[in-house]
């Protein structure tokens, strides 16, 4: 079997059992936020998302690179393995002990006792992250994608049963706390069966070394690129309310399902299997083309629709309490096609062994994004107003972090690149335009209805203008039952 064969298969395999959990997860997630969003207040979720995004930053600290470097490195001894893991135990005590101690500190700074007890608890869970960050990366790089979608599934579920019924007894925001606490014990003990490290007295310092390089830039990229994902929601919490930030939080997770239901199942395969091309960038460079065209026609109709089907979702997700969370959902639909693409982007850059480059482009993201989110807050001064500057950055970010990758990482031309994007792009435009004037017309009827109509809608205008220009036969694409399997195909 050719490498090229080999690749390909490895990456549908893979993403198949990603694909497995992620779908069968997110019937659990949808369910699960439908009922939570109806027993307990915005403003717990306000709260919540506070205490995830400093949980976020903790992992990336924890993380410090040494994920993405172990499944690089293949020839890293149980010795080598074992002092990671040992640096991980150091660094997971030192941040949980840390957040533990600023509990106090950030409930005053949000003016938000609850904070208080969400912070104490949240400790416990960075601590078990750090545990798992070595056994998660040896997951990946032995390709056990099996086992992780199957553990994925699992606390899932669990947790969501937990939650639901912690919920209906009255636990309020403490119910919201059983899902990461629960995945990331259970996450433990799983990794620990099929990876059994040990502590270590003594780190070996010939790993370290070996790692550094490739992990310092990954984790200072990582710590850019927070501030970047997150700025927003720190923002909001700050200078407007918990129950505005529970509003624009449950808005923009329920925007980035498709992403973390879509493109994320074949981003955590990515690396893995890529890093065998590391050293043919222009075979590198035209994978990077053809998954971001297969993207493309995923994500631009998806962001399209829920545009349109913004009201409806709202409402059958999270009820009618909710109904100040559907013009920042709409807005943040519109990156939705941008985000899916680039949500790929740091695994070709690790796969190329360019975490340097990585790091420099989320620098640069970061510094525009973080400009823009502080623009919006002190001259919008609304919750809208930062979705609109999530979506402009984004564009300005999307722009500059494939330059750099295609003319710097892989040495070739960004307009093959763009090109490729470009009949997609105007596919959705004209669909837009085509179904905002059939939406126009339509009748008040049930929710699900209206979403199904404004789908056949939207499906019968993306279909046409694919005819119009050229841009692929669909029925002969339905034919073609291999064609995932031809993703990677030149």
């Amino acid at each position: 079997m050719s490498e090229s064969s080999s690749i390909k298969k490895d990456i549908v395999k893979g993403s198949i059992w990603i694909a497995i959990a992620k779908y069968s997860g997110i019937f659990v997630q949808i369910i699960v936020t439908a009922l939570l969003a109806r027993m307990i207040s915005p403003a717990a979720f306000g709260t919540i998302a506070v205490a995830m995004v400093i949980l976020q930053f903790l992992n990336i600290l924890s993380d410090i690179g040494i994920g993405p470097a172990v499944v690089q490195f293949k020839q890293l001894s149980k010795n080598q393995l074992n002092s990671l893991f040992t640096l991980n135990i150091y660094i997971g005590i030192a941040l949980s002990l840390f957040l533990f101690s600023v509990s106090w500190t950030m409930a005053d700074y949000y003016h938000d006792i609850s904070l208080v007890r969400v912070c104490q608890v949240m400790a416990l869970v960075v601590f078990f992250n750090s545990l798992n960050v070595v056994p998660n990366a040896l997951m990946r790089k032995d390709k056990r994608f099996h086992t992780i979608a199957k553990r994925t599934l699992f606390f899932q579920i669990l947790s969501g049963i937990i939650a639901v019924w912690s919920a209906f007894h009255g636990w309020g925001i403490y119910a919201l706390l059983v899902s990461p606490l629960l995945s990331s014990i259970g996450v433990f003990c799983v990794n620990f069966y099929n990876y059994p490290h040990h502590y270590v007295i003594k780190l070996n310092k010939e790993a370290l070394n070996m790692v550094f390089s490739f992990s310092f830039f990954q984790f200072a990229f990582s710590f850019f690129n927070y501030f970047s994902r997150n700025l927003d929601k720190l923002i909001i919490g700050k200078y407007f309310s918990m129950s505005q930030l529970g509003y624009y939080d449950k808005s923009y997770h329920l925007m980035l399902l498709p992403v973390q239901n879509i493109t994320f199942v074949v981003e955590p395969v990515l690396h893995p299997v890529l890093s065998s091309l590391q050293d043919d960038k222009h075979e590198l460079g035209l994978k990077n083309i053809r998954l971001a065209q297969i993207i493309s026609r995923i994500s631009f109709p998806i962001g399209v629709l829920l545009f349109f089907c913004g009201e409806e979702l709202i409402h059958l997700v999270y009820g009618n309490q909710w109904d100040a969370a559907i013009p920042v959902f709409k807005i943040l639909a519109l990156s939705l096609p941008l985000q899916m693409i680039q949500s790929t982007s740091g695994a070709i850059y690790q796969a190329a062994g360019k975490t340097n480059h990585m790091f420099y482009n989320g620098l640069i993201n970061t510094t525009i994004t973080v400009s823009g989110f502080f623009i919006a807050a002190i001259f919008g001064g609304d919750i809208e107003s930062i979705a609109w500057a999530f979506n402009i950055t984004l564009l300005i970010n999307f722009i500059d972090s494939y330059y750099i990758l295609c003319h710097y990482t892989m040495g070739q031309s960004v307009w093959p690149f763009f090109r490729s994007l470009l009949p997609q792009g105007l596919n959705s435009f004209f669909s837009f335009l085509a179904t905002y004037a059939f939406v126009l017309l339509l009748p008040e009827v049930n929710g699900i209805i209206t979403i199904i109509i404004k789908c056949v809608i939207l499906f019968a205008m993306t279909i046409s203008f694919a005819a119009i220009f050229k841009q692929y036969n669909f029925f002969k694409f339905l034919e073609e039952k291999k064609k995932f399997t031809n993703l990677f195909n030149r």
